[in-house]
């Protein structure tokens, strides 16, 4: 459980740094969705889903070759989604996108997804 919070509250720290150079934006629906959009790339190209895979299912793991425009569309319309509902209670924007990966990151874990990325984007290497 510690492990999900602390990554939680890197989540929420990434977020902040992809959202500062998007800070002159004006429109909170278009700094939300390329947020989530530019997170799930990053997290792609960087290899942070193979740490993923490692992490829950053994060194011997690594993901799989996805339909990753697929997956940061859907990240992006998420962030979109929970970011405005947010943004009704939080005013400042850095801690508003702060929250938003820390809060999606728990939402991910609590309903599974986190287990479904597990079960179908990681393979044995």
């Amino acid at each position: 459980m510690i492990q999900i919070f602390t990554e939680a509250i890197f989540i929420g720290f990434f977020n902040i740094l992809i959202y500062y150079p998007l800070s002159f934006i004006n429109n909170l629906i278009i700094q939300l969705f390329i947020v989530g959009f530019i997170k799930h790339l990053i997290s792609y190209l960087f290899g942070i889903q193979d740490y993923y895979c490692k992490i829950y299912k053994g060194d011997n793991y690594q993901s799989k070759p996805s339909n990753i425009i697929m997956e940061c569309l859907s990240e992006g319309l998420f962030f979109i989604y929970i970011g405005l509902l947010l943004s009704k209670i939080i005013k400042n924007r850095y801690l508003l996108f702060f929250l938003l990966g820390f809060s999606i990151h728990i939402i991910a874990e609590f309903y599974g997804i986190h287990s479904l990325f597990l079960i179908y984007n990681c393979k044995k290497i």
